[in-house]
């Protein structure tokens, strides 16, 4: 049993320690990117936001969610074979949507919140592999869309998606038919008009289509952001997240309201407490009034 222990606690040390470089590392990347290229202003970013004080704790916690990202990666294996059941029909459903190289793992403790609130058809889903292109995992979505709505008897479904899910998402109302299948879409995070950090990524299917302002980006932007008439948009984000380069791809136009959060990395805004509450409100709210937090 002690090898066993003494394994996982290296495995831990060593998941934590790549954790801390690689934020580390984005950080650099994210310092470099508003320097040289000055840093818009962002919808409810208030001008002097970033505290220094509060820099240093907020890397090391979105250093710890990346950790701990990597290390419930796994439970998808088990996550992923609950069949889609009803807890009540009737009730809209609200489906999760990971981002790139991530899975419904992603979402366990804001699942978990969500069904505490009184959810009771939640449902975090993987599009697998995720890596391949992004029209392929859209497809994919939609399918689940589908199920979801036959389970629980209802005509619409909410999205709340992180990162790259929130392309996926509106490339599924846009170009898959399901602007009147779903009634609130709400991005952590989502890179909506890609991100440079996918620039200097190697790899094929959806890593190049992920760069900002690529053609898949610009091509989905073509008569605004926020497709489906129907469909209310909302955009959870913050300057200091190290994955969206510049941050303001997270900025979405129309119908939506884009709430900002300080201090939140990527991977941070999947576990914040602060995020949790404004999802509930834009859950809660048809259409949300502009939110945002100091």
């Amino acid at each position: 049993m002690q090898p066993v222990l003494q394994f996982l606690l290296t495995a831990l040390v060593f998941v934590l320690a790549i954790s801390l470089v690689g934020a580390g590392v984005l950080y650099f990347l994210w310092y470099y990117e508003r320097q040289a290229n000055h840093a818009q202003p962002l919808p409810g970013a208030a001008e002097g936001s970033l505290n220094p004080l509060v820099m240093p704790a907020a890397f090391v916690l979105e250093a710890a969610s990346f950790a701990f990202l990597v290390i419930t990666y796994p439970l998808r294996l088990l996550h992923d074979v609950v069949p889609f059941r009803a807890g009540e029909k009737g009730e809209t459903p609200i489906i999760l949507v990971h981002g790139w190289g991530a899975n419904s793992a992603c979402f366990l403790v804001l699942q978990v919140w969500l069904k505490l609130q009184g959810h009771k058809n939640v449902y975090a889903v993987s599009c697998t592999p995720p890596v391949i292109r992004a029209e392929k995992l859209s497809k994919q979505l939609a399918v689940h869309i589908d199920k979801a709505l036959a389970a629980t008897d209802t005509r619409k479904v909410h999205i709340i998606a992180h990162s790259m899910g929130g392309l996926l998402t509106r490339y599924a109302i846009k170009n898959l038919g399901m602007d009147t299948k779903i009634d609130k879409v709400i991005t952590l995070g989502s890179p909506h008009m890609g991100s440079k950090l996918a620039g200097i990524v190697p790899g094929g299917g959806n890593t190049p289509q992920m760069r900002y302002q690529s053609e898949f980006t610009r091509e989905l932007a073509e008569g605004g952001l926020t497709p489906g008439k129907d469909v209310h948009y909302y955009s959870i984000y913050s300057e200091f997240d190290n994955f969206v380069l510049p941050n303001h791809s997270s900025v979405l136009d129309g119908n939506a309201q884009n709430i900002h959060v300080a201090h939140h990395g990527h991977c941070a805004l999947l576990y914040s407490p602060v995020v949790f509450r404004m999802v509930g409100e834009c859950l809660g709210q048809t259409p949300a009034p502009a939110m945002n937090e100091p």
